[in-house]
């Protein structure tokens, strides 16, 4: 998976990329093909938001996270993500013939 960082408000460092990149690294066992991701990370306030946001297949995939670290706003993101990608491979996946 290629991954596209943003920083806004706040400084971009190579820990918070190598995280997100090895966090994202965990969703390829769902989709078929590699994907490019956008990551935008932010600072409002107290709270440190991540976005992630990509297309597979002709669906749109977004997961926000939000919290006190930014670190744990990541792994929210990349949970949330997962779970859509779990959702839709078992409806494919149960579709069978219907």
């Amino acid at each position: 998976m290629e991954a596209t960082f943003t920083f806004r408000k706040t400084e971009p460092t190579e820990a918070l990329k190598t995280h997100a990149f090895d966090k994202l690294g965990k969703l390829d066992k769902y989709l078929p093909k590699p994907v490019n991701a956008h990551v935008i990370f932010k600072v409002e306030g107290f709270r440190h938001c991540v976005e992630i946001a990509f297309h597979s297949n002709g669906v749109r995939y977004f997961g926000k996270g939000e919290s006190n670290d930014m670190y744990t706003s990541i792994d929210d993101a990349v949970a949330k993500i997962e779970k859509q990608l779990k959702r839709n491979k078992e409806r494919i996946k149960g579709h069978k013939g219907e």
